[in-house]
């Protein structure tokens, strides 16, 4: 009874929350894009002429739009006729879910007779009750998924009134947020998922503490499907690279890829000391955001070495020569940077940042190097069926701090990489018995919109 009372209090100081809030968010600057579809209006109208929702997927923003787009691909033939909701908060993530929509109808016409999936997109809605309860009017869902580390009150609240199946997908928790649910967890009696489907045995741990009457279970990450899918693709457009032009074919270079501002000045340091004592090599910086391109060039130059922006480079169409500091300055070349390098540090590692993508240097050839702080990417560290993960397996070097990444690449040896081949079927070969249960997890989810 008293967590009931509590729940009661809870619910009504928060949807009072939203009624003030709204307004404020809709002068923000982020929010105020789609805003219309944020309250269940503009886009939102629409569904009440389609047919209800079979399945309604839930992405944050643009890392998970693209867990979202990973689902799509294995909706069967049998569920042609099926209505599909993918919504986003951010306008990073429906652009993803835009693009991936026109992929996913096309490839679908090429392979299939039937007529595709309809497939609408809007915005999620705000989690004030006058909103969501208007969506889920709208919407009717059969079947609806979060993606990841998202749980919504109302949302989920509504999912039970509406006799709606609700299941989280790729699941993830930290600590700290689990402790924070400990405090908080009658909010959510009654309003548990159906099924959760976590990456981690802790992650399952931390979901069944908070949801005692959902059923838990591991999967392996969404991710380590789409790298699969992404690095066969790699290895058979292996000699179609448009930066090869600017890469001198016997300079040696040294790749410091999505590099964080919390780790600038630290790099700095080791970059003096390798373009000092590396004298046949080439080094490459591209910072993780574009405010600091002009920051890098002036810190290099203020160490009294020269610079050069990638794009000066196809500009005035040369190639990098042994000695050049390069700051890339160009969007969408990481990938062909990777396959490419004959060294790389991936950032956000160094620092407690989370990490960045070291799977993608894989994906293209080359065994990354990183700090320890890769709390994002837990997932891909534990393993199943005694599988070793990657750092014992050497296909993924870990430095505690600066000093060792500066030892570790002072040592190595000026020479070009020869083994990009060699380390994709390695890293091909780890990642065999990590994938299928996005096709898995699927197939059981639709199973309840017969």
């Amino acid at each position: 009874m008293r967590s009931l009372l509590l729940q009661r209090i809870f619910f009504f100081f928060y949807s009072f929350a939203w009624i003030l809030a709204k307004p404020l968010l809709k002068k923000h600057k982020r929010l105020r894009e789609g805003y219309a579809e944020r309250v269940a209006g503009g886009a939102w109208s629409d569904m009440a002429e389609k047919k209800p929702v079979t399945l309604w997927i839930q992405a944050a923003s643009g890392g998970e739009a693209y867990l979202t787009l990973a689902l799509l691909k294995y909706i069967p033939k049998t569920h042609a006729r099926c209505h599909i909701l993918c919504t986003s908060m951010t306008k990073q993530g429906m652009e993803v879910l835009q693009k991936g929509k026109q992929a996913f109808e096309k490839a679908w016409r090429e392979k299939y007779t039937e007529d595709c999936p309809k497939i609408s997109l809007c915005y999620f809605p705000f989690d004030d009750k006058k909103s969501m309860q208007k969506a889920f009017l709208l919407a009717r869902p059969k079947i609806c998924i979060l993606l990841e580390t998202e749980l919504w009150p109302h949302f989920m609240r509504l999912c039970k009134a509406n006799k709606s199946l609700l299941f989280v997908v790729n699941a993830r928790m930290t600590e700290k947020t689990h402790k924070a649910y400990q405090k908080i967890k009658w909010i959510f009696t009654g309003f548990n998922p159906d099924k959760i489907f976590a990456t981690r045995k802790q992650d399952k741990a931390y979901y069944q503490d908070i949801f005692p009457q959902s059923t838990c279970v591991f999967m392996h990450n969404i991710k380590f499907d789409t790298v699969y899918q992404e690095l066969n693709c790699a290895m058979q457009a292996a000699k179609d690279n448009s930066l090869k032009k600017v890469f001198a074919p016997n300079v040696c270079v040294y790749l410091f890829a999505s590099v964080r501002q919390e780790e600038e000045l630290e790099l700095l340091a080791l970059i003096e000391k390798l373009h000092a004592k590396k004298t046949k090599s080439a080094i490459c910086i591209v910072p993780r955001h574009v405010a600091r391109f002009a920051e890098w060039k002036k810190a290099l130059q203020e160490k009294g070495l020269f610079v050069h922006f990638a794009a000066e480079l196809f500009e005035n169409n040369k190639q990098m020569q042994a000695q050049d500091i390069i700051v890339w300055n160009r969007f969408g070349d990481l990938k062909d940077l990777y396959a490419l390098a004959d060294y790389v540090f991936v950032g956000g590692s160094l620092a407690p940042l989370g990490g960045q993508n070291f799977l993608e240097a894989l994906v293209y050839g080359i065994i990354p190097h990183t700090g320890i702080y890769l709390h994002n990417f837990l997932w891909a560290f534990e393993m199943q069926d005694k599988t070793k993960n990657l750092a014992e397996e050497n296909l993924l070097c870990l430095h505690e701090n600066t000093a060792m990444l500066a030892e570790t690449f002072l040592a190595l040896p000026e020479e070009k990489s020869t083994q990009h081949t060699q380390i994709q079927e390695r890293f091909k070969i780890w990642l065999k018995p990590l994938i299928g249960d996005t096709k898995r997890i699927m197939q059981e989810i639709l199973e309840n919109a017969e």
